[in-house]
């Protein structure tokens, strides 16, 4: 869901020992097969900051954390202190990870060790460790603040959502992506996707609803900001969002169910999460988006089985209309199922799309969307089986990767954290705890 319009230059590929070897790389992975593996994972830099481990190399973990087991040698890796290895277990344990006890254990443990590796000490959540993916999506950013905070990781899950917070751009709205670095500059023109607005709320919502206690006032301003922004956004006339890039990171001309079903779910959030927190007025603006947005999408996408746009193939979008996104329905139900099975590929795995150009590969961050929509819906065995596929698809060091080869093989970034919040999220509910959902119903 990162790097639909990425164009991936020559990197350095380093060998077991950290030396330069042959460069490494692509040009516009998005749209055609990938066939190359980036990384094996990722360890703690000596800076706080995720440093790749290469492919194929023999390079090890210290078990249960994030660091570089004694006796490999890479640039830029921490030292594995009797202090930091402590420091990393205590931390893993303070979590409520789910799955123990089940085949997923060790994909939950290792889902949450990479989202901690790749956050920086800032509060920068970048997608992955890998240049041209080491940036700050809102959307994966959201995804981790909610599986951080249903593993009851709230100080980490705050520290994640000021940051995004903090990128906000001045009319409520947020760009693409951003540098990890705290300077609001972004890398590229991609320029804004408003289904940031969505799940930043929602995000906030989450945990706002999980630690009621938590305080929240330093984000405040950007969920009211953002409130303002979603209703800017969204046509009173004909309930639809204006034309957004979504999660397919492209320019269009339509408005698309990836960008109005997160604005649905912002709007939800937001009116609750608003309302809780005192900003009353910016509470009633996403209740009457709210209002508006919700039949617009059922007079507009409904009738045609909720495509990614109108007139358009079936997409993973339409599993933001289903739990834990929004209250189950039939119509949306029955177009997850018809669309689960139309995306299939001959490996096992999804395309994000009909459209989607390359039907050689699948990508990982709509099948653990899946996975999440399965296990929240009560689904356990197609959740059991995506899951399944997910574990036996990573990387050497238990990574879980952006794509999987046509035959079979972890290919691009991993790990990467979007697929690992989702994952998290999915198993979350599989161990019986149904993840909130923000309710349809807009407050008084």
């Amino acid at each position: 869901m990162t790097d639909g319009g990425s164009e991936v230059t020559a990197m350095p590929e380093a060998g077991s020992d950290g030396a330069a070897a042959p460069v490494l790389g692509t040009r516009g992975t998005a749209w055609r097969p990938e066939t190359r593996l980036y990384s094996d994972g990722v360890v703690i830099g000596a800076d706080g900051t995720p440093v790749i481990v290469p492919p194929h190399s023999a390079l090890e973990r210290v078990p249960a954390t994030g660091l570089l087991a004694p006796g490999g040698h890479l640039s830029g890796a921490a030292e594995a202190t009797d202090a930091a290895v402590r420091r990393e277990r205590e931390w893993l344990g303070s979590a409520d990870v789910p799955a123990a006890g089940s085949p997923w254990e060790d994909m939950a443990r290792t889902a949450l060790i990479d989202i901690r590796t790749l956050l920086h000490p800032d509060g920068a959540m970048v997608a992955a460790a890998s240049p041209f993916w080491r940036y700050v999506w809102p959307r994966d950013a959201a995804f981790c603040v909610v599986a951080l905070a249903l593993c009851g990781l709230g100080d980490a899950a705050l520290r994640v959502l000021r940051y995004v917070a903090a990128m906000q751009e001045p009319d409520g709205t947020w760009q693409a992506r951003y540098l990890p670095d705290g300077s609001r500059r972004v890398p590229d023109d991609r320029g804004t996707q408003l289904d940031g607005i969505g799940w930043t709320l929602w995000a906030a919502w989450l945990l706002w609803h999980t630690e009621p206690a938590r305080e929240l006032a330093p984000v405040v301003p950007a969920l009211t900001g953002a409130a303002a922004a979603l209703d800017a956004a969204v046509d009173p006339a004909s309930g639809l969002p204006r034309p957004s890039p979504d999660y397919w990171e492209k320019a269009t001309a339509d408005v698309t169910l990836g960008t109005a079903a997160p604005l649905l779910l912002g709007a939800r959030a937001g009116a609750r999460v608003l309302h809780g927190l005192g900003a009353r007025d910016a509470a009633r603006r996403c209740a009457s988006v709210e209002a508006r947005l919700g039949p617009g999408i059922e007079r507009h996408f409904a009738g045609e089985g909720y495509p990614r746009r109108r007139g358009g193939g079936r997409d993973a979008s339409v599993a933001f209309l289903l739990p834990p996104f929004a209250p189950a329905a039939p119509r949306p139900r029955a177009a997850w199922h018809r669309t689960l099975a139309a995306l299939r590929l001959s490996n096992g795995g999804v395309r994000p799309g009909e459209e989607w150009p390359d039907t050689a590969t699948a990508w990982t961050p709509q099948l653990s969307l899946f996975a999440m929509t399965a296990a929240c819906l009560g689904e356990l065995g197609p959740a059991a089986r995506l899951l399944d596929w997910l574990d036996a698809h990573r990387t050497r060091l238990g990574a879980l990767p952006e794509k999987v080869t046509a035959d079979g093989r972890p290919a691009a970034v991993a790990p990467l954290a979007l697929t690992g919040a989702s994952a998290l999220i999915a198993l979350h509910a599989l161990d019986g705890r149904p993840v909130p959902v923000p309710a349809a119903v807009p407050p008084t």
